[in-house]
């Protein structure tokens, strides 16, 4: 049973109140790394007790808990108010802990979040207690009301690292809060080393989008390079009853990734333009051939040299459609398209009219797979052209499938088919005994090849897909 389904069975909560529940669970991830320890969220279930809300790898989960293990709970849903204090752990030391009260549209409690601190075991410190009530209770306020203004929304509540810093600052401009990172960054980033207290504007910060947020109320995010070294610069508006408002700045050193990221497109360049240049010397090589068929006077070399010069082409088409693409992987469906153009073009008859259909997934694979199933394709295909269909129109389709680790391809025709004693071990054909090797050592799979029930000739090719 899902959370939804858990929540909505043990609670007499309303199908939108757990959906604002949840919703709100979603940026637990985001709340942890903001203030550096646990947050978690409850409500009550229908035994007088609590569900725990609290996050895993895989999402969100809860559990049943005992009311009279967590009484600082009942209080939060009978009050409404926040409420802070000290919790004693299994091992018998006391965390600090600040609970704040989750309402629904209607103004009814329906739950709590809580920020729990194990580091805290007394209230020795007062300037500490505050500086984490006004950490938690912004974090709180920006979970209650997201912003939504972006593309992707949830770019602008990514986890941080312990790393990154994090600023909270009033309407003014004025900082509220600097955590250690923050603090390490003041000398690059040109702050008043006391940062608490001094001005966001008196910084060297590059503030025009901060402005721009803080005047359309709008989150945003911006890398700015501050002395070489490239800093994300993220800005979330929290808003607070009555006008007020604060806005967390979040401070991320991005050089490391910004390096690593010029140089896969340089990697990325140069990678192109070996396919490119592959392209260009297989065409040349396709070109040459051209005209050593045309001299020829043998009909028997012609065909031979014809053979060669469309393999040369297929394996000539994936690097062109490599050089096009960022990534490194090609569609089966576009290597199906081209090539079936390709052979049309140099292989039918001036009147002969072939049919050639893609039915199935579009799956990417490799270029490194690609290379050898556009082999495999352009010589499925001539066959069929030549073989199975001779001089007459007709019918040829290819299907893929994906199934979950593996590619099954099925090209057919509704050609004359293999004779009755047709075996693919022993046949001699060049084109088959490429095919047969590619299939089972290339790309490890397994073929089959015989007569379709309606007519023409079915291929089956089942193999793993690559990485």
């Amino acid at each position: 049973m899902d959370i939804q389904s858990t929540l909505l069975k043990d609670t007499n909560l309303s199908e939108p109140q757990v959906s604002l529940l949840l919703r709100i669970a979603e940026f637990i991830p985001f709340a942890e790394s903001v203030v550096q320890h646990a947050v978690y969220m409850f409500t009550a279930n229908q035994e007088g007790g609590f569900l725990k809300i609290y996050p895993i790898k895989q999402g969100i989960a809860c559990k049943s808990l005992s009311a009279t293990i967590v009484p600082i709970w009942t209080q939060l849903l009978s009050e409404g108010q926040p409420i802070q204090g000290f919790q004693e752990e299994q091992n018998g030391k006391l965390a600090f802990i600040i609970t704040y009260p989750i309402v629904d549209n209607g103004g009814k409690v329906i739950g709590g979040l809580v920020f729990k601190n194990p580091h805290i075991e007394s209230v020795a410190d007062e300037n500490i207690i505050q500086q984490i009530l006004l950490l938690t209770e912004t974090t709180y306020m920006s979970m209650l009301m997201p912003q939504d203004i972006l593309d992707n929304p949830k770019s602008l509540y990514e986890p941080l690292s312990y790393q990154d810093g994090v600023i909270i600052f009033d309407e003014g401009g004025t900082i509220m809060y600097g955590n250690e990172s923050a603090s390490r960054l003041v000398n690059l980033l040109g702050f008043d080393r006391r940062l608490v207290g001094s001005s966001i504007y008196g910084s060297s910060l590059k503030l025009s989008f901060v402005k721009k947020v803080l005047t359309e109320r709008q989150g945003a995010i911006s890398e700015e390079i501050y002395q070489d070294i490239v800093v994300r610069q993220t800005v979330i508006p929290v808003f607070f009853g009555r006008g007020l408002s604060r806005s967390f700045l979040f401070l991320k050193d991005m050089t490391r990734e910004s390096k690593q990221q010029q140089a896969l497109l340089v990697k990325n360049s140069v990678i192109k333009e070996i396919h490119h240049r592959v392209k260009n010397n297989l065409q040349t090589v396709a070109g040459l051939l051209r005209m050593e068929a045309r001299r020829s006077d043998s009909n028997e070399v012609k065909k031979a040299l014809q053979e060669g010069i469309s393999r040369i082409e297929s394996m000539a088409l994936v690097h062109d459609i490599v050089s096009h693409y960022d990534e490194d992987y090609i569609s089966i469906r576009s290597i199906y398209d081209e090539l079936s153009r390709l052979l049309k073009n140099s292989m039918l008859l001036p009147k002969q009219q072939v049919q050639c259909d893609y039915i199935g997934d579009d799956i990417i694979i490799s270029s490194h797979q690609a290379s050898y199933v556009s082999l495999i394709i352009n010589e499925l295909i001539s066959n069929s052209i030549e073989h199975g269909l001779g001089t007459q129109d007709g019918h040829i389709t290819l299907s893929v499938q994906d199934n979950n680790q593996r590619i099954l391809i099925t090209l057919g025709d509704d050609g004359k088919g293999l004779p009755e004693s047709f075996s693919l071990d022993a046949s001699k054909r060049l084109g088959l005994q490429i095919i047969r090797n590619l299939v089972t050592h290339e790309l490890q799979g397994t073929i089959q090849m015989g007569n379709h029930q309606s007519g023409g000739t079915i291929v089956t090719i089942d193999f793993e897909k690559g990485e």
